[in-house]
């Protein structure tokens, strides 16, 4: 299993995506420096983890990796896994790289929100993206990268507007609803979910033919 996150790693990193998250994070830096809003944005960095670590799925079609994955002395579980496992290092990039950005607003004097306000609306990005890419692997394995990135694509305006419909009916209800109660709710269903989406991602695969 470590060899194929390994292998995932290796293939990301000879693509230019790499370059593009360093460019990102220095614009963000400077930002951070210069402007108060580059912390409102900085925990953004926490999907561009999530999504690099999706763009594996490309490479293992492009090259036929999954014909050679099939071959190995490994359960499919185990394989499914280990893509998982990667997705989820991606994400823990992620978010060191947002704590890191969050730092430099703090140290530079930049940051307009309160450090918890900061705090709270990373962890609820963190665990709306989770939730998104639960719902995406499986999405990724039954359809592939490039019909997936169609359905990729409509998942995202309809899970991003689903999400700004909630924030905004929150908003104007009448409930007690707090800004924690939701990061709540959000982790909730992160966790919940995850290993729904493991058996699904496992079952989809185990059904394809190499």
């Amino acid at each position: 299993m470590k060899g194929l996150i390994k292998y995932d790693f290796m293939q990301l990193a000879s693509g230019i995506k790499g370059g593009f998250i360093l460019l990102y994070l220095i614009v963000m830096a400077i930002m951070n420096v210069f402007s108060g809003d580059g912390n409102m944005f900085s925990y953004i960095i926490i999907f561009v983890g999530g999504m690099f670590g999706i763009s594996a799925f490309n490479y293992e079609e492009t090259y036929h990796w999954d014909r050679f994955t099939a071959a190995l002395p490994l359960t499919n579980r185990q394989i499914v896994l280990a893509r998982y496992g990667m997705v989820g290092i991606c994400v823990v990039l992620g978010v060191a790289a947002s704590l890191l950005l969050g730092a430099i607003s703090v140290i530079a004097g930049t940051m307009e929100i309160s450090l918890y306000e900061w705090i709270l609306s990373m962890v609820q990005c963190l665990a709306i993206a989770m939730i998104y890419l639960e719902i995406m692997i499986p999405i990724m394995y039954r359809f592939g990268s490039e019909r997936g990135r169609v359905v990729s694509l409509l998942l995202f305006l309809i899970f991003f507007s689903l999400t700004c419909v909630v924030i905004a009916f929150i908003d104007v209800s009448e409930y007690d609803v707090t800004i924690y109660s939701v990061m709540l709710a959000l982790v909730a269903v992160a966790i919940i979910l995850l290993p729904i989406s493991f058996a699904i991602a496992a079952r989809v695969r185990a059904k394809k033919e190499f």
